[in-house]
């Protein structure tokens, strides 16, 4: 879980491909800066066979404290997407305001969500997390469902 303080990557990346978990840290660092955050929010997004980001960025809004069966929830109806077009894989970024590190809560979402993933057949990308000073991943490529 380290903070990554180099430059704001170039609007010309917004489309490259997602290759690695350091493209999809400075994609979300793209979409998220400059940060701050007035709710809770669950944003999630497909990738695609090609290692592209489809269109859609989605947004959820979450209670501080983890909610299995929002998790569940979520998971279901990505897992039902994903089986439709199974090169699809997700990423998800936790927002929340403040100025804090990374608090229990943000680590007991990234595992329901890492678990619940795996029980509905979702692949995930690392979970990355943003509040009003800094983004940074919670999870490792090794803990995405395979």
């Amino acid at each position: 879980m380290t903070y990554d303080n180099s430059p704001r990557p170039d609007i010309g990346t917004a489309h490259d491909p997602i290759h690695s978990a350091a493209d999809l840290h400075r994609r979300w660092r793209l979409l998220m800066e400059p940060l701050g955050f007035s709710e809770i929010l669950l944003w999630f997004t497909f990738i695609d066979a090609d290692h592209l980001q489809t269109p859609a960025l989605n947004q959820l809004p979450i209670p501080a404290r983890p909610d299995r069966s929002i998790s569940d929830v979520l998971m279901s109806r990505l897992g039902e997407a994903v089986a439709q077009l199974p090169d699809l894989s997700v990423a998800l970024l936790l927002t929340r305001p403040g100025y804090d590190g990374v608090t229990d809560d943000d680590i007991g979402w990234a595992r329901i969500l890492t678990t619940d993933a795996r029980r509905h057949g979702v692949i995930l990308h690392p979970i990355h997390r943003a509040n009003d000073v800094e983004l940074i991943a919670l999870t490792l490529p090794s803990d995405a469902a395979a």
